[in-house]
C-alpha cells in the first residue's frame, strides 16, 4: 500500500539529498488532489491531532472526511474553516469549535448566530463573542448581560434599545458601574440611577446633569462616594465654604477642587495640610509662604517643602527649624542653604542620606559626619 509521501529528489534537500521531517511535513501537505487510495489516512490523523491547522493543505479527501475534521477542529477550533463545506455549516462541529473559541462564532452559518442555545455556548466562552450573534440576539437583555459576566465590555455590542431600558441598566451596572456610560441620555436624568453607580465608585458622577450637580445634598453624597466628586460639581458649590470642608474631611487634597477663593482661606488650608502635606501645592501664593501653613504641611509630608515659596525655602531662621523634622527637605532648600556647614550637619544628624544634597563644595567633607 503507498504512504502519502513524496518520492526524494535528490535535487532538493541537505548536502546527502535528504529531506528534513519539517520540509518533509510542508511538501506532503502541498498536494490537495490525490486519489484517496494513495493518502495514510492514519499518518494525517496523527499530524492533525499535533496541529488542526495543518488541514489547510491536506488532500480533499480528508476535508471530506467526518473523523479527520473533528481531530482538527479538537486540536484547534480555527481549523474548522479549511474543512470541507458541509462541515463548516454542522452544527455539531460549529458547536464544538465555539465552545473552544467563542469568536469563531463570526465564521458559524447565520443560522446558527440567531440560536440563543448557540450563542449562548460561545459567550461562555468570550463575552465579547455576542457581538457576532444575530441583531435579535442582541436585543435579549438575558443573553447580553450572561455575555457581561464574563467581560463586562459585552455591554457595548447589545442592541440600542437596551440603552434606554432602565432595569436592563440597573441590571449591569451591578455587574459594573461603567456600563452605565452605554445608557441613552434621558436616563441620566434618574437620580437614583446615578446615586447607585455612584456608590459603586465616584467617577459615576461625571454622568450626572448640571441640574443635580447645582444640588447641595447630591454632591455632598457623591463627595462621600468619592472626594474627587466635586470636580464635577457646579462652580458655586466648589465655592461653598461648608462643602470643601466636608471633602477636605476626606482628604487634603480636595483643595485642588476648591475655588480660588477658597485655597486662599487660611483655616481651610491648615486643615487640608494637616490632613494631606503636599495639598500645599493648591494653596494661594500667599499662603505658600505662611510660615504656619508650610510647617504644618512639613510635618505632615517632608516632601510638601518643595510647593513652599522660594523666599521661604531660601530663609535661613525657618529651615534651620523644619530640618531637624526631617534632613531631607534639604533637598528643597535653597543653594545656599545647602553651602552651610552647620545647617547640613543638623540635617545629617535627622538623616544621614541628606549628605547627597550638600552643595558640592563640601559634600565631600568629612566632617559633615561627625
Amino acid at each position: 500500500k503507498a504512504d502519502f509521501a513524496p518520492r526524494r529528489d535528490p535535487s532538493h534537500g541537505d548536502q546527502h539529498g535528504e529531506i528534513s521531517d519539517e520540509e518533509d511535513n510542508g511538501r506532503v501537505l502541498e498536494t490537495t488532489d490525490l486519489p484517496e487510495e494513495l493518502v495514510d489516512k492514519e499518518l494525517m490523523f496523527g499530524i492533525l491531532q499535533k496541529d488542526g491547522l495543518k488541514l489547510e493543505g491536506m488532500p480533499r479527501c480528508i476535508k471530506e472526511d467526518r473523523r479527520m475534521v473533528k481531530a482538527a477542529v479538537m486540536q484547534e477550533p480555527s481549523s474548522l474553516q479549511f474543512a470541507a463545506e458541509e462541515f463548516r455549516l454542522d452544527e455539531e462541529l460549529c458547536l464544538e469549535s465555539v465552545r473552544r473559541c467563542g469568536d469563531l462564532l463570526e465564521f458559524a452559518p447565520a443560522r446558527l448566530r440567531g440560536e440563543g442555545d448557540f450563542v449562548f455556548e460561545a459567550i461562555k466562552e468570550n463575552g465579547l463573542a455576542i457581538r457576532f450573534a444575530s441583531q435579535q440576539l442582541k436585543k435579549d437583555p438575558e443573553l447580553v448581560l450572561e455575555a457581561m459576566r464574563r467581560n463586562w465590555r459585552a455591554v457595548e455590542y447589545a442592541d440600542e434599545d437596551l440603552y434606554r431600558d432602565l432595569e436592563f441598566i440597573r441590571e449591569a451596572m451591578r455587574l459594573d458601574w461603567r456600563a452605565l456610560s452605554y445608557a441613552h441620555q434621558d436616563l441620566y436624568e434618574d437620580q437614583e440611577l446615578i446615586r447607585e453607580a455612584m456608590g459603586k465608585h465616584w467617577l459615576a458622577a461625571v454622568h450626572a446633569p448640571n441640574s443635580m450637580l447645582k444640588k447641595g445634598d447630591f454632591v455632598v453624597e457623591a463627595i462621600h462616594c468619592g472626594w474627587q466628586a466635586l470636580l464635577f460639581a457646579h462652580p458655586k458649590l466648589r465655592d461653598n465654604r461648608d462643602v470643601v470642608a466636608i471633602a477636605l474631611e476626606h482628604s487634603g487634597l480636595a483643595l485642588q477642587c476648591a475655588s480660588e477663593k477658597l485655597r486662599a482661606d487660611r483655616e481651610l488650608v491648615l486643615a487640608a495640610v494637616r490632613k494631606q502635606g503636599t495639598a500645599l501645592a493648591f494653596a494661594s501664593d500667599d499662603l505658600r509662604g505662611d510660615r504656619e501653613v508650610v510647617e504644618a504641611a512639613v510635618r505632615n509630608s517632608p516632601d510638601a517643602f518643595q510647593f513652599a515659596t522660594e523666599e521661604l525655602r531660601a530663609d535661613m531662621a525657618f529651615v534651620s527649624k523644619v530640618v531637624k523634622l526631617d534632613g531631607m527637605i534639604m533637598q528643597f532648600a535653597d543653594m545656599a542653604l545647602r553651602a552651610n556647614r552647620a545647617l547640613m550637619k543638623e540635617a545629617i544628624r535627622s538623616d544621614w542620606r541628606a549628605v547627597e544634597f550638600a552643595d558640592p563644595k563640601i559634600n565631600q567633607d568629612s566632617r559633615l559626619l561627625v
